[in-house]
């Protein structure tokens, strides 16, 4: 637990992420080569070459299974990869990459849950962990490690590193 308040702690201090509200409004699409529905159990499973789009939001993988359980808006989707990715621009315009063998993606709580290798990169940082969980309406992350000897680790790009090209006065050389 230690390590999830510090990796809290750290994308705090870069700035929190803020999704794009307006994505949650937007209808979901999944493409995919193959579909099969399991009608009675209110899951739909899709495979090869998947994509899921929700406004900026663009979630990859090899397979998403879909379950439903309850009133609509309430579904759950799974996606499988080696791996799995997940895509957003958020209200700041800065986009955000992940990626995890698996992401789970809960359309009524607006969470997401990466698992299996997660590695989450905002323009100026970086977090890799075994679980990495976003609640998109709290605003809050928390990336844990589930091995003894694995740790979540954190990297911050300075501000020397992204303005090495700039000139200091303005103008271009």
């Amino acid at each position: 637990m230690k390590n999830a308040n510090l990796a809290l702690a750290a994308l705090l201090c870069c700035g929190a992420l803020q999704a794009k509200q307006s994505d949650f409004s937007e209808p979901v699409y999944v493409d995919a080569v193959t579909q099969t529905a399991e009608l009675q159990d209110n899951r739909l499973t899709f495979n090869q070459d998947v994509t899921i789009n929700q406004g900026t939001i663009k979630i990859k993988a090899d397979k998403v299974v879909v379950v439903r359980s309850g009133e609509k808006g309430s579904e759950v989707m799974t996606a499988y990869g080696k791996p799995a990715t997940f895509f957003q621009i958020l209200d700041n315009g800065k986009p955000v990459n992940a990626h995890g063998d698996t992401i789970r993606y809960e359309l009524k709580k607006r969470l997401v849950t990466i698992t299996g290798n997660g590695q989450l990169k905002q323009e100026d940082s970086q977090i890799n962990g075994d679980v990495i969980r976003y609640d998109i309406v709290k605003q809050k992350m928390v990336a844990e490690s589930n091995q003894q000897n694995s740790r979540v680790k954190t990297v911050f790009l300075p501000d020397q590193v992204e303005s090495f090209d700039k000139p200091t006065d303005g103008k271009k050389e």
